[in-house]
């Protein structure tokens, strides 16, 4: 479960395009943002993805990944030019096949490969075509799926769809919300051979207006709903907005849709809390305000994003404790691990939210004000205020961890929740 948006920059107060992601995976699954550099490789080298080995590309682009931790490609990412792609899982009338590319394969894939966001759709549909995509994707247990990828950099934005090598691609010129069910009904572009696979599979007739996601989707599925609701929730918050800027982005992504996030109806909230041992949760969240080489992004580093401090940074200024080098992801999942105490805390009842909210909430503005003041200024000061800004929320965080050792547990939710965390926790 995901869901990912985007914002023209019509629709902006910065003027700037607009790519966010909430990643929903195994809520004990650490995912963490990892620093890929540039690279030179060898002719006729080859690259391992999570199952299978692809051709390498001479050069492949500076990268920076949203990464679960057992796989190779990523959630989330955006590279040096600020080409970022967020991905969903959907489920399909086509088989799943064997292990090939995962969806998150692909995506870091596409942004090594990618200097602009149509060629980086270009490289997915390529790779795709060429290897196909299949395997387990779970952290635990198994789940397969095809997937859905929103793509962006400064000047458009796309969404590609695909069910097995088979993909359609929508041509983005409004806001738009994607999330585990297919959406691009009247495609841009199409797979040469989509049209008359879906008739000779009887799924199509010429004589039909052709409608990509309706042919190709799995209607029997039960995450569809999950979807729809969760897509028409962070759209309507956007759309709640005359002009859209990061409170109304980081709003449409903590939002429960109405619904305790203690409860067993977090299908339908784009922030996600697991209930029980198979749920999803949100594990990772990031927001990208499309600007080159000199995109602002803003990531929590974290689950839940209602309870997770946004930090502000740059593809060339960052702070170490937020995005890892690749060589340190002990490092990288263990600080995940350790924030998610926060999580596990509040769930235990050991954290007042209101207070916590309410000093999140001004710790957050100053955060804007911060990063706001230096957004123009050299790497040497972005950077600067990045990592101050990391120390801001290390104290933060640490101070209510430290409360919440002396609180008495007041479990949240209902006997079924806790029984459920319990498992998790164990």
């Amino acid at each position: 479960m995901c869901d990912t948006l985007f914002v023209p920059w019509h629709k902006t107060a910065s003027s700037r395009n607009i790519l966010a992601k909430n990643s929903d995976r195994d809520p004990n699954e650490p995912q963490y943002l990892l620093h890929i550099p540039a690279t030179d490789h060898p002719a006729e080298s080859r690259v391992h993805c999570t199952y299978i080995d692809v051709k390498q590309v001479p050069h492949t682009y500076s990268v920076i990944l949203s990464k679960p931790s057992w796989i190779w490609g990523g959630e989330i990412g955006t590279n040096e030019f600020g080409v970022t792609i967020g991905n969903e899982a959907v489920w399909t009338r086509l088989d799943y096949g064997e292990p090939a590319l995962l969806g998150m394969d692909l995506l870091r894939l596409g942004l090594e490969r990618g200097k602009t966001a149509a060629e980086a759709m270009d490289q997915i549909v390529n790779l795709l075509e060429t290897y196909g995509q299949g395997g387990n994707c779970a952290f635990t247990g198994e789940m397969f799926y095809h997937n859905v990828f929103l793509i962006a950099d400064q000047i458009e934005g796309w969404v590609l769809e695909t069910a097995g090598k088979f993909w359609a691609a929508e041509k983005i010129s409004d806001i738009r919300t994607i999330s585990n069910v297919m959406s691009v009904h009247k495609p841009t572009c199409l797979h040469p051979g989509a049209m008359e696979y879906a008739i000779e599979q009887g799924w199509y007739s010429r004589e039909d207006p052709f409608d990509f996601a309706d042919i190709f989707m799995d209607h029997r599925h039960t995450a569809n709903m999950g979807g729809t609701l969760r897509a028409r929730c962070t759209e309507r918050i956007l759309r709640s907005a005359s002009a859209i800027g990061l409170n109304t982005v980081k709003r449409s992504l903590r939002s429960h849709n109405g619904h305790s996030p203690f409860t067993s109806a977090n299908f339908s909230s784009p922030c996600m809390h697991a209930s029980f041992i198979g749920d999803s949760q949100t594990t990772a969240s990031l927001i990208a305000f499309l600007n080159g080489s000199h995109t602002m992004y803003w990531a929590t580093g974290m689950s839940t994003p209602c309870i997770a401090p946004f930090q502000p940074f740059w593809f060339d200024a960052y702070a170490e404790e937020l995005v890892f080098a690749y060589d340190q992801q002990e490092t990288a999942m263990d600080a995940w691990l350790r924030r998610e105490r926060i999580n596990r805390a509040a769930l235990q009842g050991k954290i007042d939210l209101l207070s916590y909210r309410a000093e999140l909430e001004v710790l957050e503005k100053q955060f804007v004000q911060q990063a706001s003041e230096v957004e123009q200024a050299s790497r040497h000061q972005r950077q600067a205020v990045c990592d101050a800004i990391a120390r801001q929320t290390s104290a933060f965080l640490d101070r209510w961890l430290k409360k919440a050792e002396t609180r008495p547990e007041k479990p949240m939710g209902g006997e079924a929740l806790q029984k459920g965390w319990n498992s998790l926790n164990n």
